[in-house]
């Protein structure tokens, strides 16, 4: 099932990397735990953190990969990047207010390539409702990931969209 949902604007802490496929899942666990830690001397995490793909990822385009932790605090995530972000080439942007269609998978069919599935599922469903992407897939964690069991929810996969060219909504 694919839904849409309207999220705020968002301070984040941001890691970018280019990793292939099969190097993904570690860096993106030991990144969002560094940028978690990193949180606490920002406010707090805001948020669920998400995971941006800018462009493919596989096992043959290791496209630019970004972690994200929102954070409650700016001024404290900016400080905190400028003195000890620069180790992890971390990053501090505002996440823009969008509109996301998603849909839930299961920890299991996170592991690549299953995830390609909800990924495809979620683009054939925008161009059925006239949908058009509006910016980078992503991947949203909403679940303690090691506490989580193979058939626990814990990701949405979701693209930004916006009502396509000639279509009202």
């Amino acid at each position: 099932m694919v839904e849409t949902v309207d999220v705020p604007e968002r301070v984040v802490i941001a890691e970018t990397r280019s990793t292939p496929a099969d190097e993904l899942p570690a860096w993106t666990g030991a990144s969002l735990g560094r940028l978690e830690a990193a949180a606490r001397e920002c406010g707090g995490v805001a948020a669920a953190q998400f995971v941006v793909n800018h462009s493919e990822v596989s096992m043959e385009n290791d496209g630019p990969t970004e972690s994200c932790v929102p954070v409650l605090d700016e001024a404290a995530a900016r400080e905190w990047a400028a003195r000890r972000g620069r180790a992890w080439e971390t990053a501090v942007r505002i996440e823009p207010a969008r509109r996301l269609a998603y849909t839930r998978i299961t920890k299991a069919q996170v592991a690549y390539p299953q995830i390609l599935v909800a990924f495809e599922a979620v683009a054939q469903w925008m161009a059925g409702e006239g949908l058009e992407m509006a910016g980078p897939c992503r991947e949203i964690y909403l679940a303690d990931w090691d506490a989580a069991g193979a058939q626990d929810p814990v990701c949405d996969v979701a693209f930004p969209v916006r009502v396509g060219r000639g279509r009202t909504r």
